[in-house]
């Protein structure tokens, strides 16, 4: 069995730079472009899905159901997969990260395991406990249903990392070394009760400025 992880097309606070989270942003239209430029690069591949899950905010769900209209499948929201909440730093600047004299904000984009967040927002190790939920309890029982065979997941880039980083049993300080493009599909092979990263970062579009910009 295949999963494949994929990020949500370019949103409005994309656009502008800004730490989203748990905020709930929109696509922007050429999000939306960049979605059905995915859906018709699965088509071009023949890839059929037989599940396809969504986070629940609207940038992702949006995403899943464009990747679906050509699928004849419902998407399935599964809180699980929902992108880590930054807490107050929601809504702050990337390119300001850097230069911030709040130490736990540098720390949580350069040394996840320093980092220490406010009552509002998820610690890195919260992520990671939701998304080896979701492996071991709704993907792996999968593996079992010979009607399945590839599984789509639409989320987000800090959870894209956690799958990846957690899947090749990297340390949580490697966290932002993985690069997470709009849009970006990584294929996982799903056998025996194991996960490898056979694909990662494939991209269905040519847009070289969005592909390097931003973190998030």
């Amino acid at each position: 069995m295949h999963l494949y992880i994929m990020r949500h097309g370019e949103t409005f606070w994309n656009k502008k730079g800004l730490i989203q989270g748990s905020s709930d942003i929109a696509l922007t239209p050429y999000g939306e472009e960049l979605a059905r430029d995915t859906r018709d690069g699965f088509d071009r591949e023949e890839i059929r899905f037989q599940r396809i899950y969504s986070s629940p905010y609207q940038r992702a769900v949006k995403t899943a159901e464009i990747i679906a209209e050509h699928q004849n499948i419902s998407v399935k929201v599964d809180l699980r997969v929902r992108e880590m909440c930054f807490g107050k730093y929601e809504g702050d600047k990337i390119s300001e990260i850097r230069n911030s004299k709040d130490q736990n904000l540098i720390y949580c984009f350069s040394k996840p395991s320093m980092y220490v967040a406010d009552e509002t927002g998820d610690n890195f190790s919260d992520v990671y406990a939701r998304i080896e939920d979701f492996l071991k309890n709704e993907i792996l029982p999968l593996e079992q249903d010979p009607s399945v065979e590839n599984v789509l997941v639409v989320c987000h880039g800090a959870v894209i990392r956690a799958f990846l980083t957690y899947i090749r049993q990297m340390s949580m300080d490697e966290f932002w070394s993985i690069h997470q493009p709009n849009c970006s599909v990584n294929c996982i092979l799903v056998q025996n009760g194991t996960f490898h990263v056979e694909k990662e970062n494939i991209l269905y579009y040519d847009d070289p400025e969005l592909t390097h910009r931003g973190i998030l």
